[in-house]
């Protein structure tokens, strides 16, 4: 899924809130425009989104992002990622995590169990008043969905996810999240999936393991396998057309590449609340970010290379995308 409705973006700043922490800020480090919030049909994309978690998760210095009565430290994860890295299958690898998530936490207590040929991993929230949005019990069956199927490098096909709470607002997002059989009012949440998973091999190298806990949670916002849905294909070409800079074709043309009619390619990129227009500002916008905070290139030259004949008009369509001027967002992030 290329893009998160505004309730995740919202909900994930309980946590802010509750400190009395500027949730202005932590969206303009993500590179959200702060008005997203305020626009409840709003979609952000999941590069955004995960910026934001990690920002919130850095500011409250808790992995659990505020959502549990007590902190769990940023690193935790990766410690856990090193443990089962020794792993052979994901059987143990589940095994392993689940006990030390249990020993180091009280708050989010988790079981791996077997029944009648499932595999169910399953946990509840030890105070569920500090996720009053279901936040974090959503956000923990994304994680152990995402990286044990990472792990062994193909995603796990589910059959139900349970949940504790009643079907919310964002049930058709939990639907795309989640593609199996949704049950609510569940006495404990879960995942369910053929035990036959738990014997796959883990296929990550050393090197992949600590790219993953570097870029999390970024690679848990999409499911393994995605980079084969029409936008990724679309940005692949994008991207690869031209060593340097961004090189944008007319649709027509897209669509011709892609060996399909441009009524086709507009209505399946409608079909996933996208547009070829989107799918080009979501690219300008990430590889501006890049060029300005990584490479510390000028704004003219990043204007160039992200497709803008003007220095001003990049100024403006940045803006219009993250609530800050470039020389701005170069600031909050030095």
């Amino acid at each position: 899924m290329a893009t998160i409705c505004n309730h995740h973006v919202i909900s994930c700043m309980h946590g802010l809130r509750a400190r009395q922490l500027p949730q202005q800020q932590a969206l303009e480090r993500a590179g959200i425009n702060p008005a997203v919030i305020e626009n409840n049909s709003q979609r952000v994309h999941t590069d955004q989104v995960a910026r934001l978690f990690k920002t919130v998760q850095e500011t409250l210095d808790d992995e659990f992002m505020g959502f549990t009565q007590n902190n769990c430290k940023v690193g935790l994860f990766a410690t856990m990622a090193e443990l089962v890295s020794h792993c052979s299958t994901l059987g143990e690898l589940l095994e392993k995590a689940v006990h030390f998530y249990n020993l180091v936490s009280n708050d989010i207590p988790m079981r791996l169990s077997r029944s009648r040929g499932n595999a169910v991993l399953s946990f509840t929230m030890a105070k569920p008043e500090f996720d009053p949005e279901h936040f974090m019990a959503e956000f923990w069956l994304v994680i152990w969905h995402r990286f044990p199927s990472w792990y062994i490098g193909e995603p796990i096909r589910l059959q139900q996810t349970h949940f504790t709470f009643s079907a919310p607002q964002h049930r058709s997002e939990l639907q795309i999240m989640f593609p199996a059989e949704l049950q609510f009012n569940s006495s404990a949440n879960r995942l369910v999936f053929d035990t036959q998973y738990l014997d796959k091999p883990l296929i990550r190298s050393a090197q992949e393991l600590e790219t993953f806990v570097q870029n999390a949670p970024a690679d848990v916002m999409t499911i393994p396998g995605s980079d084969t849905t029409l936008e990724a294909q679309i940005e692949r070409i994008i991207s690869q057309r031209h060593p340097v800079n961004l090189v944008f074709v007319p649709i027509h043309q897209m669509a011709a590449e892609l060996g399909i009619s441009s009524q086709t390619l507009h209505r399946r990129l409608k079909d996933s609340a996208t547009s070829y227009q989107k799918i080009k500002d979501n690219l300008r916008r990430e590889v501006a970010i890049q060029k300005l905070v990584n490479e510390r290139l000028s704004v003219e030259a990043v204007a160039e290379i992200v497709g803008f004949t003007e220095s001003r008009s990049f100024t403006r369509a940045f803006k219009h995308w993250t609530g800050l001027t470039p020389r701005e967002y170069c600031k909050r992030e030095s």
